[in-house]
């Protein structure tokens, strides 16, 4: 990683930065993952399952970015760890609800405390309101997705 004095005279491209900020959270947020036993991976799975429970095991895969074979793969292990439980569908029998069990949920509250913690120093840091910066990168994000699927 670039030593924090360079990176005042960067001129990379915006996804260089997007790419250092990425790998500077998970250098952050890994160790708390590691006490608690979860992949970073596992980690996006529960996450999104902690904001949207009773989603469909395939809807998450795709929320996540993952195929449908590795989320399976990372949601049985959960499963094995109690960290999820899956319940059929009632609408379709070959799709699983997924839900938190009381252990997986108190994870995922310890780990957003940690994320808390880093949203708000980068916020000091950088002198901006955490609403203001989501604003900006929701609006980035929306306008990314508009772009490919354009072509």
């Amino acid at each position: 990683m670039q030593k924090i004095k360079d990176m005042n005279n960067m001129s990379y491209y915006l996804n260089c930065y997007i790419l250092i900020l990425n790998k500077a959270h998970q250098t952050f947020i890994n160790p708390y993952l590691k006490e608690k036993n979860v992949s970073y991976n596992q980690y996006e799975l529960i996450l999104h399952i902690y904001h949207d429970e009773g989603s469909i095991q395939g809807n998450i895969a795709s929320a996540c970015g993952t195929d449908k074979c590795g989320a399976s793969r990372s949601l049985r292990i959960l499963e094995d760890k109690k960290l999820i439980t899956k319940k059929i569908d009632e609408n379709n029998r070959r799709s699983y609800k997924l839900f938190l069990t009381e252990k997986g949920r108190k994870i995922v509250e310890d780990i957003i405390e940690k994320e808390i913690q880093w949203e708000n120093y980068i916020c000091e840091k950088m002198n901006i309101e955490k609403e203001k910066l989501f604003k900006i990168l929701n609006k980035a994000c929306i306008s990314s997705l508009e772009l490919i699927k354009k072509d």
